[in-house]
């Protein structure tokens, strides 16, 4: 390998260019290469890091010897690309999520991953984020007991697929939907933060009323193997001051976890977990101290909830253990830093990322197009759709 990585970058929209941003940041990675059908994007985004423009992705491919290739072209339109960049040989991709809108072209892009030996990964970029990470720990060490329920709830502002993609956001959101575009985000986190559970049913409605040119919203059930059972929604058609809103909850059997994201009207940013009444002071201050070691600057809390309503008094009252913060500092390319670190070191999991799990590869990208497939294809039919793994 050369003594840098060298980059191209497919699709130079909103997503495509901060792809070519991030790599260009980072010090053992060159920028190649550019592509983009629209010439003066290719130009523009060539231009501010020294690549070679194109508007041709072929002829980029076969012009230069890439060690790694980002590609984030529209939702339905990563086929042809990833199957282009294996056959140019490129070993390593990122690609944006989703993996695909249908089961075929995700299983398609993985038998020929699996055929080239190359790594694909995929950019779920909620993985990054600190407080996402607090998440993952809190539940993989069992600090709310059992998993039992939840909610998963990520809308967009109205403007998204109206307007935020220009003359092209009808025509790109018509070859998505909320479930491709949104869903996808909740489907693998679930999938992450919950493993090895995985999904094995799903039920879903979904609605047309006001953008025609596309679904307005979906709203599904998903049962796991470990009996846990979370509703994911999304909404494309807020009136919303914001972009976006993003709020996630788990229900344990000896805790729980709430953590509003994306803020919206009236409520803060903020991240909140009870955990199990049993774990003594200095287990609670070792994994207060083991997170702030990884980097997430949250606080340990030793409170005394009082259940009131008015005059309604449920009782408790005793002391309770948690963590909980006010911030939520995104930082969605901790996730893009983990696979430069795994294209230098070898392994699909770095070191520098051991402590949260695998990072997302193509395998995460077909099992959560499966699942939002079987969303859309349960609110299409009004039937249970079966998607174990």
């Amino acid at each position: 390998m050369s003594a840098k990585l060298k980059a191209g970058v497919i699709g130079l929209g909103i997503l495509g260019s901060q792809h070519v941003r991030f790599l260009d940041e980072q010090p053992e990675v060159s920028v190649e290469a550019v592509a983009d059908i629209r010439s003066e994007a290719a130009d523009k985004v060539g231009a501010q890091v020294g690549a070679q423009a194109y508007t041709d992705y072929g002829r980029m491919l076969a012009e230069h010897r890439l060690d790694i290739v980002a590609i984030a072209t529209p939702d339905p339109l990563h086929l042809d690309p990833v199957l282009a960049t294996l056959n140019a040989g490129v070993p390593s991709i990122i690609l944006e999520k989703p993996l695909a809108t249908t089961v075929a072209d995700a299983e398609t892009m993985y038998e020929a991953a699996e055929k080239a030996g190359a790594r694909v990964f995929i950019n779920f970029a909620n993985r990054g984020s600190a407080l996402d990470q607090a998440t993952y720990y809190v539940i993989q060490q069992g600090l709310l007991g059992e998993i039992v329920y939840g909610d998963v709830h990520l809308d967009d502002n109205i403007v998204v697929p109206t307007l935020m993609w220009g003359a092209r956001s009808q025509e790109w959101a018509a070859g998505s939907s909320t479930a491709h575009f949104l869903m996808s985000h909740g489907s693998d986190y679930l999938r992450w933060v919950l493993a090895p559970a995985d999904v094995t049913e799903v039920f879903a409605i979904s609605q047309r009323k006001v953008l025609g040119f596309t679904p307005d919203l979906y709203d599904a059930f998903l049962t796991f193997d470990s009996g846990a059972k979370f509703r994911m929604r999304a909404e494309w058609i807020k009136h919303i001051d914001g972009l976006v809103e993003f709020k996630l909850a788990f229900s344990g059997s000896q805790g729980y976890l709430a953590y509003i994201k994306r803020p919206g009207f009236g409520e803060l940013e903020g991240w909140r977990a009870n955990v199990r009444s049993d774990l003594t002071t200095a287990e609670h201050l070792d994994h207060h101290q083991k997170l702030l070691t990884l980097g997430v600057n949250i606080r340990a809390l030793i409170h005394r909830p009082s259940p009131t309503a008015g005059e309604l008094v449920a009782g408790g009252g005793a002391l309770a253990r948690g963590f909980e913060t006010f911030e939520n500092p995104l930082d969605w390319w901790r996730v893009g830093r983990g696979f430069i670190d795994a294209l230098l070191a070898d392994p699909l999991t770095p070191s520098s990322w051991t402590e949260w799990g695998p990072l997302p590869t193509i395998v995460d990208g077909l099992r959560q197009t499966q699942i939002v497939c079987a969303i859309v294809e349960s609110a299409e039919t009004g039937r249970v759709i079966d998607c174990a793994p």
